[in-house]
């Protein structure tokens, strides 16, 4: 665990599997998925060095769309969430095998991406794109 405790850098520069950073002319950084086929978010399955796709049954089209239109969703409410200081923190969380999350190895992530999934995220926050 202490290694991955030593893994840590600015929760700023943290990008989700599947997304970077880029800087825009103005300067703005915005978090754009990475370039390439869209992978179902649920066929990301964390082993102890990061994300790795794994053989399943793939799910039909419409759950796939509604798993990536939420990973959406997830990010912007986090890019929000890390652009507004009256919530903003620096603290990082290690996420451990969850039942209902095939998780293999526990991963560090920052506190307010866990934070902005789904229903802990505050109400209000972020753009609404129903």
């Amino acid at each position: 665990m202490s290694g991955l405790l030593d893994a840590r850098g600015d929760v700023r520069d943290w990008a989700p599997p599947g997304w970077h950073w880029e800087v825009l002319p103005s300067g703005t950084r915005i978090l754009v998925r990475n370039p390439g086929d869209v992978v179902d978010p649920d066929l990301v399955w964390w082993k102890s060095r990061g994300p790795h796709s794994v053989q399943r049954e793939p799910a039909p089209e419409e759950v796939v769309r509604r798993r990536i239109r939420e990973e959406d969703e997830h990010v912007n409410r986090y890019v929000f969430m890390l652009d507004t200081p009256a919530v903003y923190n620096s603290r990082w969380m290690v996420l451990h095998r969850d039942p209902s999350h095939v998780s293999i190895a526990p991963v560090m992530v920052p506190a307010l991406w866990v934070r902005s999934a789904g229903r802990s995220a505050p109400r209000g926050l972020g753009p609404d794109k129903s």
